[in-house]
Parts: C-alpha cells; structure tokens; sequence
C-alpha cells in the first residue's frame, strides 16, 4: 500500500505498508482522525487525535493545520486505499516545502522553510518491489 508521510520539518515521502492498518499503527500517535481536506471524496488525510502535544507539521488548506506524523492515502468511502503513483506525486509536490509556525502582531502565519529529506534509514514503511514503482 502506497502512502504519503508528512513529518513535521521534513520533506514528504513516499512509504509503502502491507496494509493501512500497519501504517497508521507505525505513523500516526495515539488515535487516528481521518479527514478529508483536499475538496474531493477520494484522498484523505489521517492524523492524530491529540494535535495540542505534537510539533507543528503543515497547513494542509486554509483552515486545516495538523500537528506530529499524518499520512495522506486513497479513501473509498468505508477504508483507507493506496495512492496511485500519479496522486503521491500531486500531493508530494503540493507539500513539499516544511512550514514554520510564527507567532505575530497580526496573528499566527505559516512561512516554508528550506526542504530537509528523511534519511532513508530513519523513514517509516519497506521498500518497494520493484512491480510497485
């Protein structure tokens, strides 16, 4: 199952998990709150319950932040599916830079920072065969 991670000051990732079960178990703390932001009923994004303890991670649109790991995978309606390839780049593009959160006269405003990648030993989820390419 193809999924996407956002970690909070990092690049997203493309993972790949045997089921969806298994990676919100491994990514996402405590509860999972699955929601779906992004204007259509095919693409959710799944994080944590509790968001006041984690580090701030992205705005997802322009009233949806989310704090700590959250994963962006397929959604049917009933459960969570895997990501074509083509909807892991979209979404891997439109969340590329890590966003800041910085507290000003006006308000709270989210400033992208310099990209960082994962270490690959350090990411979450197997490596993909080589069918899953």
């Amino acid at each position: 199952m193809r999924v996407l991670v956002l970690e909070p000051g990092y690049c997203p990732y493309i993972a790949f998990f045997d089921s969806a079960e298994e990676a919100v178990k491994k990514i996402i703390q405590g509860e999972k709150n699955v929601a779906l932001p992004f204007g259509n009923e095919v693409i959710a994004l799944v994080s944590s319950e509790e968001q006041d303890s984690l580090p701030f991670n992205r705005t997802i649109d322009e009233s949806t932040y989310i704090n700590g790991r959250a994963l962006i995978c397929g959604w049917d309606g009933e459960k969570l599916r895997e990501l074509s390839r083509k909807q892991a780049d979209r979404y891997y593009r439109r969340y590329l830079y890590p966003e800041k959160l910085v507290d000003e006269e006006t308000g709270l405003r989210m400033i992208p920072q310099q990209p960082r990648v994962k270490p690959r030993d350090e990411r979450v989820g197997r490596k993909p065969t080589f069918l899953e390419r």
